[in-house]
């Protein structure tokens, strides 16, 4: 782990040079040719039975995925997870022909922006919170065990292989020019912008309303993740996206596909981004080089420093087998990519592989900085299970978050790693600071207002439950205050919830604004007829501060030390006189040893009373020379009591 992968390309895109290095065409031996963004293809043969490692119980759902495959047959779309036979290889260059610095001059005086419907026409429906669950540890953060056995599924499969559409026929002659048509300009960074509207305001329902709606062009999308650029700007970046700049299509089969795409908010306007024309849209960030559904690149985490916006992308490469139900999606990530962007233009200025350039985990998934550093958590994105041993053979990668931490800003220096010992920069050290559920852990985490707070749609696509945590520091202990169902827009059955993703503010009552992808089950059977069911929806989750930490009571026992002089007692006596002089001296010692006594408790008490005691006795009779008359005995007695101080 923390290798870079075999197949990266040898070359990046050099700060200020504008356009990528382009490697060679995909992995050896790929039974898969390159599909063109705009070429239609054929639909892929079923996988052969014996790649499949998916367990017996899930022949229902295999039986689903063969009725789909035969419907795919007869539509002419192309699945996601796979790529036609036929289709050539385009590489969507960054030098566009019409660049232009200014606006033209038929788009000075735009008309007024397009607006989102009246509130009536957009129902929020009130979530019931369940009571919030806290888990509180003494220690460095707070890892609930992912279960030990896979959860039972629903009897519509979670998610089935998403297709892509074919290449978008052109509009009828007499097909009105649709309402923004007049708004859209090349910018300097090479990107087509297209004036999409405003919505009411940025708060849950006003930003619900604008989404659950046609967004210009675009008919759906999702994974969408938000980086501040400063003041009330925001860029909004989205994985595979359906773009209609005619204004004629329905239905998704109808509109043309990006891997990725950009929305620009200013305020509570928007405006999109993506390269291309708008009869062959292309991605917004096309990395080493884009080949529809064989290699493209989808957005992780990102962050404004220093008046540049740093954003990590994860390259993505298809499967040669498509995962039959419950077994996830046909691609994987394989490799990690920064791209800094002018935050004015979203002009790229650099595209290079990370530090980190591996993907297992990937060090980039989520960006947060404090004062201090920035903050890079991990995780494998890997929502193929077939490549883990299938579904059932979890928990699964996915389910644990790692963390790494480099200097504020500095997202290319070498990282420290999270270890339950402390920080580390050996990754091979490196410990989860989490690690929940079953198939995925897509945790999101933010710093808000000074405190950081994480929102996660448990296990993914296969989950269908939301859980905010709340923390003071970015490793933990990580405390769940909330966690609820998560339900599609309109409680419809037919569709799943997923990424559940923080809006970078709160809103006008102090809460947070949550944004969740939902996507059909069967994307193809239920949301490519019906494009409303694959867009991102809006909720709020109260404030919630972390709970204090637990309360410690250390009782301590003070050492007294009492020393007594010592006392002299003399006593002479005159005996008669004699020739015999008799020397006897006496010791007597008594010492008493040092006692310690510890209980430990779930509250640390020491107890501890050592004590020593050493008493001394001497008796001395001694008799003078024989020329003397006399003889005196002299008796001294000393004690003394000590009480040493407890051992450092």
């Amino acid at each position: 782990m923390g290798d870079a992968p075999s197949d990266q390309p040898s070359d990046a895109v050099q700060s200020g040079s504008g356009a990528p290095g382009w490697p060679s065409a995909g992995g050896q031996g790929s039974p898969f040719d390159a599909v063109t963004q705009h070429v239609p293809v054929k639909v892929l043969a079923e996988a052969d039975e014996n790649n499949d490692v998916a367990p017996k119980r899930v022949d229902r759902r295999i039986l689903v995925a063969g009725l789909i495959s035969a419907v795919l047959a007869g539509t002419g779309v192309v699945v996601l997870a796979t790529s036609g036979a036929d289709g050539g290889s385009v590489r969507a260059e960054l030098a566009v022909t019409s660049v232009s610095t200014s606006l033209p001059s038929a788009i000075r005086d735009l008309p007024p922006r397009t607006t989102v419907p009246p509130r009536t026409s957009t129902t929020i429906e009130p979530e019931t919170v369940v009571a919030a669950t806290t888990t509180t540890a003494p220690t460095p953060s707070t890892t609930m065990a992912p279960p030990v056995t896979a959860p039972p599924l629903d009897d519509e499969p979670s998610v089935v292989a998403r297709p892509a559409p074919i290449e978008q026929p052109p509009p009828p002659p007499e097909t009105p020019k649709a309402p923004w048509a007049d708004s859209v300009y090349t910018t300097a960074g090479g990107h087509l912008s297209t004036d999409v509207g405003c919505a009411w305001d940025t708060s849950a329902a006003g930003l619900d309303a604008f989404f659950a709606a046609r967004v210009g062009p675009v008919l759906g999308w999702d994974y969408q993740h938000v980086y501040p650029l400063g003041g009330d700007r925001y860029l909004w970046l989205f994985q595979d996206t359906f773009i209609d700049h005619s204004n004629t299509a329905s239905t998704l089969g109808k509109a043309s596909f990006a891997h990725n795409t950009a929305l620009v908010q200013d305020g509570n306007c928007f405006r999109l981004l993506h390269r291309g024309t708008t009869s062959k849209p292309a991605p917004f960030e096309l990395g080493t080089g884009t080949q529809t559904l064989k290699t493209w690149f989808w957005p992780m985490g990102g962050e404004l420093i220093d008046g540049r916006l740093h954003v990590f992308w994860a390259r993505m490469r298809k499967d040669s087998v498509d995962p039959k139900p419950p077994d996830g999606l046909g691609w994987h990530p394989d490799a990690t990519f920064v791209a800094t962007y002018d935050p004015n233009t979203m002009a790229r200025l650099d595209f290079r592989m990370a530090t980190q350039p591996g993907a297992a985990p990937i060090y980039g998934y989520a960006v947060q900085s404090d004062a201090e550093f920035t903050y890079l958590f991990a995780n494998t994105f890997e929502q193929n299970m077939t490549r883990e041993g299938g579904w059932f053979n979890g928990p699964h990668s996915g389910t644990k978050m790692w963390l790494g931490r480099v200097p504020r800003g500095q997202v290319f220096a070498q990282p420290e790693y999270w270890t339950s010992k402390g920080w580390n920069r050996d990754r091979r050290v490196a410990e989860p600071i989490l690690q929940r559920h079953w198939a995925e852990f897509p945790f999101q985490p933010r710093l808000i207002d000074g405190q950081w707070v994480a929102a996660t749609a448990v296990n993914g696509y296969w989950g269908d439950s939301f859980e905010l945590d709340v923390a003071d520091n970015p490793w933990g202990p990580w405390t769940t205050v909330e966690s609820r169902p998560l339900q599609p827009r309109g409680g419809d059955p037919k569709m799943n919830t997923y990424h559940a993703h923080l809006m970078p503010w709160r809103d006008a009552q102090g809460n947070l604004v949550v944004s969740v992808s939902n996507n059909a089950r069967d994307m193809l059977r239920d949301a490519w007829p019906n494009p409303a069911r694959y867009r991102p929806m809006m909720s709020t989750s109260p404030w919630r501060t972390p709970p204090p930490p637990p309360t410690t009571t250390t009782t301590t026992t003070s050492t007294t030390t009492t020393t007594s002089p010592p006392t002299t007692t003399t006593t002479t006596t005159t005996l008669p006189p004699t020739t015999t002089t008799t020397s006897s001296t006496t010791t007597t010692t008594t010492s008493t040893p040092t006692t310690s006594t510890s209980t430990p408790t779930s509250t640390p008490t020491s107890t501890s009373t050592p004590t020593s005691t050493s008493t001394t006795t001497t008796t001395t009779i001694e008799a003078p020379p024989p020329t003397k008359s006399s003889t005196t005995s002299s008796t001294t007695t000393t004690t003394t009591t000590s009480e040493p101080a407890p051992p450092g």
